[in-house]
């Protein structure tokens, strides 16, 4: 039995450090020339890939704080076994089967030129409003919203779960209403929660790129860019650079964000 842990860690690690190794080993060489930074100078000097990549970063912040707080009310559903409450936590944990891809095929369904919301304004109104909506920025949003939103909402309500009924009654007894009980009970004990749930999907955001490959048009994805530099040009050395750079950029920002909320959470309780 204690091997076991040791076996699996040591197989997470070579399933994990391998593909690694081999990506900055790749990133490296440049063809037949040996070890080069070329391919980081390459995309660091591009305008193109920075903007790209400032605005990743943006959108993925945006979306993932977007998605931390809209997810409250499902997560607070499901914690408290409200009516509905297991199904919604089911149609949240199927939300891990669907790639990006389909994300992004459900959100034409909707959205698309051809959409059923296009579709029906069109029938009912006359208009032609949403029509193509999803190849803007708002429908971006909504598409990463899709996916974001109930893996933040799981992550939140295990620990609404955990939060002390004795202090929501008390609460209640001394007369707080219902968004007095929100604002100074239970947001202040789910701050760290939150903080967790939007890593998490910032993290995993920074790195999809199936939703965006289907519908981004007004922003440019870096995954997405990575992905056309691998399969349209083959050039396989300065798509790793490129993979590299964006792990960097991930890890620089959750390190940046989880440090931010450390130094707020000691100014808030000192001791």
């Amino acid at each position: 039995m204690t091997m076991l842990p040791i076996l699996l860690l040591l197989i997470v690690g070579c399933l994990t450090l391998v593909p690694l190794g081999y990506l900055l080993s790749a990133s490296l060489r440049a063809g037949d020339s040996g070890w080069t930074l070329a391919n980081y100078a390459d995309v660091l000097h591009s305008s193109y890939m920075l903007q790209a990549l400032a605005g990743t970063v943006a959108f993925c912040t945006v979306t993932a704080a977007a998605a931390t707080l809209m997810s409250l009310p499902a997560a607070w559903w499901m914690a408290r076994q409200r009516r509905g409450a297991r199904v919604l936590r089911m149609m949240c944990q199927v939300n891990f089967a669907f790639s990006g891809v389909v994300y992004g095929m459900l959100i034409v369904t909707l959205l698309g030129n051809a959409g059923v919301l296009a579709l029906l304004e069109q029938a009912v109104f006359g208009t032609s409003l949403t029509r193509g909506y999803v190849y803007s920025l708002g429908g971006l949003a909504v598409g990463y919203l899709g996916f974001q939103i109930p893996r933040a909402a799981l992550i939140v309500a295990q620990s609404i779960e955990k939060l002390d009924p004795a202090a929501l009654s008390a609460a209640k007894v001394l007369g707080a209403s219902p968004a007095q009980v929100a604002c100074l009970v239970v947001l202040p004990q789910l701050y760290r929660p939150m903080g967790t749930a939007f890593f998490a999907i910032l993290m995993m955001s920074m790195a999809s790129f199936g939703t965006a490959l289907l519908i981004a048009r007004s922003i440019e994805i870096f995954p997405v860019l990575i992905f056309r530099e691998f399969t349209a040009f083959g050039d396989v050395n300065r798509a790793a650079a490129m993979g590299v750079l964006l792990a960097g950029a991930t890890l620089a920002l959750d390190m940046a964000a989880r440090r931010l909320t450390a130094e707020r959470t000691l100014r808030k309780d000192p001791a």
